[in-house]
């Protein structure tokens, strides 16, 4: 009997690791975090959400979007940062569940160097993470921009991949991608940049905000090399393998006549390093169909209209980045690939520096897959007289 009782006796005791653990409703989960660089401060902001609004509702009522906390910590560093922002906290905080981080365009200019320390070491933040620049407050752009019934995580700051599988333009980018390409001394970083777009949706007959992504910071070795905008990068989607669905419009004589989407973009980038200076050579294989047929128009005229288009916004975009001094395409990553050696040469002798004619020759070759459901000549009415 005193056997049995000391066993139970012991046995209680095993369930003790228990008794200190948190419920899930009693943590405060952080959804996104942004860092600013204000006063020789680091301004640290946290975007925490409600769980039960992540969830699907089952209501058949018309649910408002919940709002987004938004907590805000300075510091002369970024752990002080965070201990100022928990300060005031009335419950624990767990960030397991950051799904986007968004750096302010003051910190790129100071160096996001300064943030890799602690974004790596501390384990519960992950690597999925999606990342961004912002030009804008960061609290706005933390605020609430799901659409009414969804949920706060619904949206372009948590969710980003499936908007560019249908518009693909600046990719977004997770954060193990980030910290692979910052480390390449031969890549350059293109950070996408959110804004504010207040005048594009309306809900009750009033305009409301809305997140979008507007240009890219380019960044080399750790350095900021400056914000570039949408319209100075209309190259640049057919330079990535990954774009999923980019469109061109087919002008003649400035008239549009069609438009069309690329689905499949193949490159190659060929150094040439018998020179000074380091040349490239680019080869873009890019596969479309027709989309929209607003006159009728020769196959032939839209494959020559859109490589002429493409090649055309391919130089424009290098260009852009040239005046900068950036790297928009990572030209030289492909010489450090594939020549080694060259690469050393040039950096040795300070000669990896991007001129306007180190992009010698664009190649593109379009293969016109079909015109969709329709006929290339559907634009013609039938002729009733016709014989049969």
């Amino acid at each position: 009997m005193r056997i049995s009782i000391a066993l139970l006796l012991l046995a209680s005791t095993l369930l003790g690791g228990c008794w200190d653990q948190k419920s899930i409703q009693d943590l405060r989960y952080l959804s996104a975090i942004g860092i600013d660089f204000v006063n020789n401060q680091y301004v640290l902001y946290a975007q925490s959400t409600d769980l039960s609004t992540v969830a699907k509702q089952e209501s058949s009522t018309t649910i408002q979007s919940p709002p987004a906390t938004i907590s805000i910590g300075k510091g002369e560093t970024l752990q002080s940062a965070f201990d100022n922002l928990q300060k005031n906290s009335q419950i624990p905080i767990f960030l397991g569940f950051v799904s986007s981080l968004i750096f302010h365009e003051r910190l790129l200019e100071k160096g996001v160097i300064t943030t890799h320390d602690i974004m790596n070491r501390y384990g519960l933040i992950r690597y999925t993470k999606w990342v961004f620049a912002t030009r804008e407050p960061i609290d706005k752009v933390l605020s609430t921009h799901s659409l009414v019934g969804f949920s706060p995580l619904t949206s372009l700051l948590h969710q980003p991949w499936d908007v560019y599988q249908q518009r693909s333009f600046i990719e977004p980018l997770q954060f193990y991608r980030f910290i692979s390409i910052f480390w390449e001394p031969s890549n350059t970083l293109l950070l996408p940049n959110l804004t504010l777009n207040q005048r594009s949706w309306k809900e009750h007959n009033q305009f409301i905000s809305r997140l979008s992504i507007d240009g890219v910071h380019a960044i080399h070795r750790g350095h900021w090399k400056g914000y570039f905008p949408s319209r100075d990068l209309m190259g640049l989607r057919w330079m990535n393998p990954d774009t999923r669905f980019a469109g061109l419009i087919i002008r003649q004589n400035k008239t549009p006549k069609a438009t069309m989407r690329i689905e499949h973009v193949q490159l190659d980038i060929v150094p040439i390093t018998t020179e000074e200076h380091p040349r490239f050579q680019v080869n873009v294989h890019l596969k479309g169909f027709i989309r929209e047929l607003m006159s009728t128009v020769t196959p032939a005229f839209i494959r020559k209209n859109s490589e002429e288009q493409v090649a055309e916004q391919i130089r424009g975009t290098f260009l852009k980045g040239v005046k900068a001094g950036a790297d928009l395409y990572s030209l030289e990553e492909s010489l450090f690939k594939k020549d080694y050696q060259a690469w050393r040469k040039y950096e040795m002798r300070k000669r990896n520096k991007l001129t306007p004619d180190s992009l010698i020759q664009i190649q593109v070759n379009m293969y016109l897959s079909d015109s969709g459901k329709m006929k290339m000549d559907a634009l013609k009415y039938p002729d009733p007289l016709k014989p049969e």
